[in-house]
């Protein structure tokens, strides 16, 4: 990521903001571009580029399949931040919850029921009964969630990322709202992304600034090739195809050109890449959808592990899709390792613990497509069941997770049922907005 290309004015900016904000003056910066455009890469190259210095890094990625599930972002959050592990018991959960509290709380006793039951785990007699109302168990649930985040800044400098905020929950923008008060006389900077289509409401308030990327120019557009390519040279006619059909979108530009590279067109020289013969009419694609369809079908052995992941979603941990594949562990471990080296999925991790994410949503959408629709319904309801036969306390703290993927397999009978689970349990936290959301997808069944 270090060597970003084309977006040099915007890190700057970016560090300026980040200078301002290390010194009590919070910034909040607003970054817009459609899909592919570099939004999570820019964030990225910043936190690289700061690697340094002092500071607390957090990260919040919203999901489309969670944008009715109360603070999915800051839950999922929290348990990467504790560590916790599929066969803990609630006692070591609690432990490691604790752990990561003591890190900005004063009082962790005080608030660890709060956090515990957003987290869904249950404390039992090791801290007394909540015994607070659905609406004052939410109020005060976003009042420790905020005096966390305050308490971390106090002790270093934040940089914080909300990703694709397009997807976020209505409980999660409240407390983006309160957070963008809170941040103005703390040491953070907090960088929120999205695509054009949302419209944040903080354009215009103290310390907020905006950013959007445009698509990159043609002698950007040939760095990143020659990046890609190690810097040895394309032919003119298919670099020209390049820049014409990508029009200056970088994630587009990385995958056409990985696509040339692995289609077999090419024959290397001492000079860079020529053309073995003319070139085929339909060698290149046209989209960045048939771009990344291409580099998957031709991944044959291990398309099948990147649609089971497809239909799960973004991110995906390895014992759901160990459950999922039939197929043994080496050859499973073998598959996954061959995605991440096509650069396709990324790994947070070691098996048996890992959770593996899709390069980007676009890619993610490409093996999901990839797939006949009668496929898709078969893999949802393989996915629905197996998180409610083996992933009980998944399915009991996420049923709308479950409900999706009901729906999806067309089953709509039990996927109601889920999804007026999923209601009840969004009321019980006073998450008045998610809970309609859930019910009304129980009616339209």
């Amino acid at each position: 990521v270090a060597d970003l290309i084309g977006r040099e004015n915007e890190i700057d900016l970016l560090l300026k903001r980040q200078r301002l904000a290390w010194q009590g003056q919070g910034q909040i910066v607003l970054i817009s571009g459609e899909a592919g455009i570099g939004k999570s890469r820019l964030v990225a190259a910043l936190a690289e580029r700061i690697a340094g210095e002092p500071h607390t890094r957090l990260r919040y990625q919203c999901s489309p399949y969670h944008t009715s599930s109360a603070l999915r972002p800051f839950i999922a959050q929290l348990e990467r931040a504790a560590g916790f592990k599929a066969d803990d018991t609630s006692e070591q959960r609690l432990d490691k919850l604790e752990a990561v509290l003591a890190m900005g709380a004063s009082q962790v006793q005080a608030v660890a029921p709060l956090f515990a039951a957003l987290l869904s785990i249950p404390f039992g007699e090791r801290y007394p009964p909540l015994a607070l109302s659905p609406t004052q168990q939410r109020r005060r649930t976003l009042a420790a969630l905020l005096d966390q985040f305050e308490g971390l800044a106090r002790r270093q400098p934040i940089l914080l990322s909300f990703e694709d905020a397009q997807w976020a929950d209505a409980t999660s923008l409240e407390l983006l709202d309160l957070t963008v008060e809170r941040v103005r006389q703390l040491p953070v900077l907090a960088l929120f992304t999205f695509r054009p289509e949302f419209e944040p409401p903080w354009v215009g308030l103290p310390n907020v600034g905006t950013l959007t990327l445009g698509r990159l120019d043609r002698s950007n557009v040939e760095s990143m090739v020659a990046r890609v390519t190690g810097g040895r040279v394309l032919p003119a006619e298919v670099m020209k195809q390049i820049v014409t059909k990508t029009d200056g979108n970088p994630l587009f530009v990385e995958e056409l050109t990985k696509t040339v590279l692995e289609a077999d067109i090419l024959v290397e020289d001492a000079e860079g890449y020529r053309l073995d013969g003319p070139l085929p009419p339909l060698a290149i694609p046209e989209t960045l959808q048939d771009s990344l369809m291409a580099r998957l079908d031709r991944l044959a052995p291990v398309r099948e592990i990147a649609q089971i992941a497809a239909a799960i979603g973004r991110e995906f941990s390895y014992p759901l899709v160990r459950a999922l594949v039939g197929r043994d562990e080496t050859a499973l471990k073998d598959g996954l390792a061959q995605l991440e080296r096509a650069g396709l999925v990324f790994r947070r991790g070691d098996p048996p613990e890992a959770i593996y994410s899709f390069k980007h949503a676009l890619v993610q959408e490409a093996a999901y497509e990839n797939m006949l629709k009668s496929r898709r319904q078969v893999l949802h309801r393989r996915i629905a069941e197996t998180l409610r036969d083996r992933f009980q306390t998944m399915a009991e703290s996420q049923p709308e997770v479950v409900a999706h993927h009901f729906t999806q397999a067309g089953l709509s009978e039990v996927a109601v049922e889920w999804w007026v689970k999923a209601g009840d349990r969004a009321l019980d936290r006073s998450a008045n907005n998610e809970a309609i959301a859930h019910l009304e997808k129980a009616i339209s069944l």
